[in-house]
């Protein structure tokens, strides 16, 4: 291994959040291997009393393994597998210490909102919101969907009282039209709402009419079908109790309905947090790809 090489290898592994002593002895390894602890120590000029707490270091961190023989030699495990166990544990720290920062703006954020500063009079809020009405849920909505760059995924619930929001929601779907002429991916899911038996023969014909129906105004009204590029739309007969919408991988809006009458939205959660939007992103797409049914 050339000593141009062995540089670039150290810049890599530094940035990497490795120690010089790490790096040292790393580099030892995938050199010469297997070699015994002291013969480590001794071609990195790493202290003999440091050499097996760095050791087990780089164990635990997936870049080498020793083999048990008396006495225990070591060897680096091949640099396809180190490198990508490297680049997974720097994103894994990276998202841990994203969401840490999501967490404390919202408290943050949610303190100066309450103060009594004059100029919170003016600002809304980005990290954290509520909204009660439909205007203002439906207001929400357009927002969000307006700095779409990438993706939407959305769902909603079966029901009639449905087609008179898709009636009167003009600028919302107008709105996810603009959104796909800038390339952005939209999926909007359909499930049952909670407290019926879906699997009941009457039930069953008179859900995939409403279904129909709803594909029918969406269609005539909007022109959104599954026949245009980057609009998916599909019908799930499970009930989820919790309806919530994916902005970009990033942001979720989580529609909280009335137990009592669950066509009723009581309010929207608003949150910006990616590790939450990531999370519900893999749930999302397995109800969507899999029809996952208790």
């Amino acid at each position: 291994m050339s000593q141009l090489i062995i540089d670039e290898l150290k810049v890599f592994l530094k940035s990497a959040n490795l120690s010089n002593y790490e790096i040292n002895a790393y580099i030892t390894l995938s050199i010469s291997n297997p070699l015994k602890a002291r013969e480590i120590s001794e071609r990195s000029d790493i202290p003999i009393g440091r050499i097996y707490d760095i050791l087990e270091k780089l164990k635990e961190k997936g870049l080498i393994e020793n083999q048990e023989v008396r006495p225990k030699m070591y060897k680096s495990l091949p640099f396809s597998f180190a490198f990508q166990t490297l680049i997974d544990q720097v994103s894994n720290e990276n998202q841990q210490k994203i969401s840490v920062l999501y967490e404390k703006a919202r408290k943050i954020e949610s303190k100066i909102f309450n103060s009594n500063l004059s100029m919170n009079k003016q600002i809304s809020k980005t990290f954290c919101s509520i909204e009660y009405d439909r205007n203002s849920i439906l207001s929400l909505y357009i927002s969000n969907v307006k700095e779409l760059k990438e993706e939407l995924l959305t769902m909603s619930f079966l029901n009639e009282e449905i087609l008179n929001f898709i009636s009167i929601g003009e600028n919302y779907f107008l709105e996810i039209l603009e959104a796909m002429n800038r390339g952005v991916q939209v999926k909007y899911l359909w499930t049952l709402k909670p407290g019926i038996n879906p699997f009941t023969s009457n039930l069953t014909n008179k859900n995939q009419k409403i279904y129909h129906k709803i594909e029918k105004i969406i269609n005539d009204k909007y022109n959104l079908s599954i026949d245009i590029k980057g609009f998916d739309m599909k019908y799930v007969p499970k009930i989820i109790p919790t309806q919530f919408s994916i902005f970009d991988k990033k942001r979720v809006i989580f529609k909280i309905h009335n137990p009592f009458r669950t066509s009723e939205i009581l309010f929207a959660l608003n949150l910006l947090d990616p590790n939450l939007a990531m999370k519900l992103r893999e749930i999302y797409l397995n109800i969507w790809f899999f029809d996952v049914t208790d």
